[in-house]
């Protein structure tokens, strides 16, 4: 699985994704927001991106807080039981474990 970036729904519908892409002319990368128009997404500019990058920002910071609070309440024999990542000679990461296959996630 690749992750493309962070999608973030409004109460209203509206659907925001905030992701990366490469800055022109350099080797560095760039916050990107980008909302569907249409069925299309459409990068979202000016003073508005702003807003919306810090918005987002935000809720992604919310997410992580709630997902450290799920894994820390986590029953610890399960947690030991998972095997940690590795690094294939593909490049390709991936978990494996029985915690894993026991909820009948294929992680490969």
């Amino acid at each position: 699985m690749i992750a493309q970036g962070l999608l973030v729904k409004r109460t209203n519908g509206e659907e925001y994704l905030l992701t990366t892409e490469p800055n022109r002319g350099t080797c560095s990368h760039r916050l990107v927001v980008a909302t569907k128009v249409n069925g299309q997404w459409k990068p979202v500019e000016g003073v508005q991106e702003v807003i919306c990058r810090e918005a987002l920002i935000g809720a992604f910071l919310d997410f992580v807080v709630d997902l450290c609070r799920v894994l820390n309440s986590a029953d610890p024999q399960q947690v030991s039981e998972v095997v940690p990542v590795r690094q294939p000679s593909s490049g390709v990461r991936h978990a494996t474990g029985p915690a894993l296959r026991r909820r009948g996630r294929n992680c490969q």
